[in-house]
């Protein structure tokens, strides 16, 4: 089940998420970052972040979209590597295609570490393509057109 985040009961689980799975490669370019439940939550804010649970179970995974003026942004995605496999981050990112479409967006855009080849690919599966390299932080900008539903 995907569902809107409860701050409460699901921020914590982010947090120990993107110390797992997204700090590492982070890391390689900003190797003092450090990050904290308020850090997460105040990255969090103006965004809509959904949780992937099943049976109000803790998340095994979440996923945090920010609207942009030409295009909707993946800010962050995490599937728990126990729940990896399971098609988690799939309903995810239907989930955040449905949600651009429905906010009137036609693309969607994200970062990706360029170490990080296991998301590459994944996100290539999805029809995800390269429009930018960024050196200094070292990922690609990754996106991918939509189409928007007729009225």
């Amino acid at each position: 089940m995907i569902r809107k985040r409860i701050p409460r009961q699901d921020d914590k689980v982010i947090l120990e998420l993107v110390e797992l799975l997204l700090l590492p490669y982070a890391r390689l370019t900003q190797p003092d970052l450090r990050v904290t439940l308020s850090v997460i939550r105040e990255r969090m804010k103006g965004s809509s972040t959904y949780v992937a649970s099943s049976g109000g179970r803790v998340p095994s995974g979440f996923i945090t979209l920010r609207e942009g003026r030409d295009a909707m942004s993946i800010d962050m995605l995490a599937v728990h590597p126990r729940a990896q496999g399971k098609g988690i981050g799939s309903r995810l990112m239907e989930h955040a295609e449905r949600f651009s479409v429905l906010a009137g967006k036609d693309e969607i855009r994200l970062w990706v570490d360029d170490t990080n080849s296991q998301a590459q690919r994944f996100y290539a599966s999805k029809d995800y393509v390269p429009i930018q390299y960024n050196s200094l932080i070292r990922c690609y900008q990754l996106s991918k057109r939509l189409q928007l539903k007729e009225k």
